[in-house]
């Protein structure tokens, strides 16, 4: 029941400051007694108040967070189950919801998980990625709600779960198209359910702060727990190589660890106080609560962070400078104070004016002859598609030849549910490897894709520029793309779509021409 669960309890009380503590599995399979001992110190104090579990982190096998969070929480505290997307199709992720149902574990972080990595057996595992977080959150919602579901002909509710689901997002992003991104998508997962937010890893106050302030300014009362990862110099390293995605690290935060390193104990002292002053800041600056984690640390180093943070944040404002660290060329969403080196709650003017394309100025007058259900002839071509949808011969030449013209444009996969329209005519579809429908993940670097890095922009920086230059961002912002139907699969996009197959017709309210018409 909800009033049991402590971890949703601490962090929805606004007068307390919750603490959760990651754990990162590994293929080793002894490392699973080391996170079992570990929660049960974590829980015989209730200094923290969920025990944080990742989920085959950086696209790697690992021992099954699921479970680990089914032993954890016998253990008298609360599993936070990081819930990847990355290796599970639908059936799967409502199959694995279930499961963790019936184990008591209620507190999911939703992610679309890093792209797989290569030390999968035999070589790199096939990413799934078919659903996206704020798809998954969907479900979760109609799930806490009692599902309901056909099944020979009658419609059956199954019984109401009790989920607190959160998403995270990283507000440490370098371009406005990126920055946007993220917060586009955060308020559509928020719509979709999401209950907490978490932060990506980062070490600028002010990108920390702006989370805050946008929340607040977005209307959005959900709790954000701030992401203190204590940072060793050869976990920053790849970090500022961009080997760990969506982790920022600037080259001035390297070369103070590097010679923090130098120290008798390695620097350790030192990543201890400035984790501890980042938890003060994030309570100074109105987050609900703290995400400790780093390689290596225990459960004394995060008593320390705790209780040296408690002190240091009387004092918060005085440490801000010490977090004043900007990436070259970076956008912000707020003006500077020039006072505190934070934020002032005055929007920042955006910088980029977008970039036009001749591409997208053509698909948007076909768009308008061909597709626009507003234009006079939209119910003739209705009438059309219904005619060829019923041939064999005419369909499948029309099918062909639709591929061929959206192969050479826009590089198409065939998907039959065709997204073009929601990302400015770029395909998401073909030039996304993680195929996100709904917005970026978090894993980009200065614009550039996660997987192919300095050889693919982001589809989505790419989608953002375009729609900006033509005013229309509202197309990133207002909606959620629904999960890609697979049944229509290598079918006509068009067909579909004048038909009420596709997802684009079915948001928009197409319906398919009566028989008698048609």
């Amino acid at each position: 029941m909800t009033e049991n669960n402590s971890f949703k309890n601490a962090l929805l009380d606004k007068s307390g400051f919750c603490v959760t503590w990651e754990q990162i599995p590994g293929r080793d399979v002894s490392k699973r007694q080391e996170i079992l001992g570990n929660a049960l110190l974590a829980a015989s104090e209730g200094l923290i108040k969920a025990v944080s579990i990742t989920d085959n982190p950086g696209g790697n096998p690992a021992y099954p967070a699921a479970m680990l969070g089914a032993e954890i929480i016998k253990l008298g505290i609360e599993p936070l189950v990081h819930f990847t997307l990355r290796d599970k199709n639908r059936n799967d992720v409502e199959s694995m919801i279930n499961g963790l149902n019936a184990a008591g574990v209620r507190n999911l972080l939703v992610l679309s998980g890093d792209y797989p990595a290569g030390s999968g057996f035999a070589g790199l595992a096939k990413p799934v990625f078919d659903l996206d977080p704020a798809h998954m959150l969907q479900l979760l919602s109609s799930m806490n709600g009692g599902l309901e579901y056909e099944a020979l002909g009658k419609w059956v509710r199954l019984p109401a779960t009790d989920f607190f689901a959160g998403v995270a997002v990283s507000p440490f992003k370098k371009l406005e198209a990126e920055i946007m991104g993220q917060y586009f998508k955060l308020d559509k997962k928020i719509r979709a359910g999401a209950g907490f937010v978490i932060s990506q890893v980062g070490y600028d106050a002010r990108k920390m702060q702006e989370l805050v302030l946008w929340l607040e300014q977005a209307g959005h009362d959900i709790p954000a727990l701030a992401n203190i990862y204590v940072l060793s110099y050869a976990t920053a390293r790849l970090m500022n190589e961009n080997k760990i995605p969506g982790c920022v690290v600037t080259g001035t935060l390297l070369e103070k660890l590097s010679e923090e390193r130098k120290a008798q104990d390695k620097g350790k002292q030192a990543r201890l106080i400035r984790a501890s002053k980042m938890y003060a800041i994030a309570k100074g600056i109105g987050y609900r609560g703290a995400h400790i984690g780093g390689h290596g640390l225990s459960y004394e180093d995060v008593k320390f962070i705790i209780a040296t943070g408690e002190e240091l944040s009387v004092r918060w404002q005085d440490l801000t400078s010490e977090f004043d660290d900007p990436q070259p060329g970076g956008f912000y969403l707020f003006r500077r104070d020039k006072k505190t080196s934070m934020n002032t709650r005055e929007p920042a003017l955006a910088g980029s004016r977008g970039k036009r394309s001749f591409l997208y100025d053509l698909s948007r007058i076909v768009h308008n002859l061909m597709l626009e259900p507003k234009n006079p002839l939209f119910s003739s071509y209705q009438r059309l598609a219904a005619r060829v949808d019923r041939t064999g011969g005419i369909k499948k030449a029309l099918t062909a030849a639709e591929h061929l013209n959206k192969v050479l444009l826009y590089d198409c996969q065939a998907c039959g549910d065709c997204a073009l329209e929601d990302t400015g005519y770029l395909c998401p579809v073909s030039q996304c490897p993680k195929v996100e429908r709904v917005g970026p993940c978090g894993g980009s670097f200065e614009g550039w894709c996660e997987v192919y890095p300095r050889e693919r922009q982001c589809v989505w920086v790419r989608a953002y520029d375009r729609l900006k230059a033509y005013g229309e961002l509202e197309k990133l912002k207002s909606y959620i793309v629904s999960p890609r139907d697979w049944s229509l699969d290598h079918t006509s996009s068009w067909l579909n779509y004048y038909l009420g197959r596709d997802h684009t017709a079915k948001r928009t309210g197409i319906k398919p021409p009566s028989k008698n018409k048609a």
